[in-house]
C-alpha cells in the first residue's frame, strides 16, 4: 500500500452502499429472512501511461523515392526515441496506396508509414515531440491508467469491497436483529486491468490547420475514476 501511494496519486477512498432488501422466499422458515443488496469502492487515480502514433506522409508520382524518403523520416524519429530506454517502440510498418484521375487511372502514389511510442516517463516523451519535425505528424495521444497499476488496485480494491459487504451484512443483521448470516452467492466486479483512454485524434495530416490542431494537444494526463462493485444475496437467520 505504502509502495502504491508513493507511486501514484490516489485521492481519498470514496465509498457509495446501495441495498434493496427482499421478502423472506416463500421456500424459507419464518426463521431466516433473505436481503439482496450492493456495495461499491471507487478510487480516482493519475493516468500514468501515455500512447501516442506518429506518422510520415508522402504522395507524388514516383513510389520509390516516396517509400525512401518516408523510411528515411521514420528512422530519424527512431533514432531519437531510442536514446530513451523508457520508451516502448512499435513500427507499424510502410503502406502504399495508389491515386486515380477523374478517369480512374493511376496518376500517383500516397505513401504512409506509422510508428507508435508507450511510455509512463511523459519527459521523455514530451523530448520526443518536440523534436518531430515539420514531415513527422501526431495522428493520436492516449493517456490511460496502466496494466500494472491496476493489477494492483484489482487486489487492492478487491479486499476492499468484500470487507464493504461484510460490514453491510452486519448492519443488517443487528437492523433485524438476527444471530447470523450466510452468504448466499456473492458477484464481485473488480478492475480488470483494462481502462477508458482519453484520446487526441488529429483531423487531417500536414494540413494548413495543422498547427492549429496541435494547439489542442492534451497537456495533462488527467484522471481516472476505478471502482468495483459486490453485489449478492445473504440470509440472516432469526434464531
Amino acid at each position: 500500500m505504502k509502495k502504491l501511494q508513493k507511486i501514484f496519486a490516489i485521492l481519498p477512498l470514496v465509498v457509495a452502499t446501495m441495498s434493496a432488501p427482499a421478502l423472506a422466499n416463500t421456500s424459507q422458515t419464518s426463521k431466516e429472512q433473505s436481503f439482496v443488496f450492493s456495495t461499491q469502492v471507487s478510487r480516482i487515480v493519475d493516468k500514468d501511461l501515455m500512447q501516442v502514433g506518429l506518422y510520415s506522409h508522402k504522395s507524388g508520382k514516383n513510389l520509390t523515392e516516396l517509400k525512401k524518403e518516408v523510411s528515411v523520416e521514420l528512422n530519424k524519429l527512431l533514432e531519437v526515441a531510442k536514446t530513451y530506454p523508457a520508451i516502448e517502440i512499435s513500427a507499424d510498418g510502410v503502406s502504399n496506396s495508389p491515386n486515380y484521375d477523374n478517369k480512374n487511372r493511376v496518376n500517383g502514389w500516397v505513401t504512409e508509414g506509422r510508428i507508435t511510442l508507450k511510455s509512463k516517463d511523459f519527459e521523455a516523451m514530451a523530448k520526443v515531440l518536440d523534436n518531430l519535425g515539420e514531415k513527422i505528424a501526431i495522428s493520436y495521444i492516449d493517456f490511460s491508467v496502466s496494466p500494472e497499476t491496476m493489477a494492483m488496485l484489482e487486489d487492492e480494491m478487491t479486499l476492499d469491497i468484500i470487507k464493504q459487504f461484510q460490514h453491510k451484512a452486519e448492519v443488517i443483521q443487528k437492523g433485524i436483529n438476527a444471530k447470523r448470516y450466510t452468504l448466499s452467492s456473492v458477484q464481485l466486479n473488480t478492475p480488470n486491468g483494462e481502462s477508458a483512454p482519453s484520446v487526441f485524434r488529429a483531423k487531417s495530416a500536414f494540413a494548413a490547420s495543422m498547427d492549429k490542431a496541435y494547439e489542442d494537444l492534451p497537456l495533462e494526463a488527467g484522471k481516472q475514476t476505478i471502482s468495483a462493485t459486490a453485489t449478492g444475496t445473504v440470509i440472516f437467520d432469526k434464531e
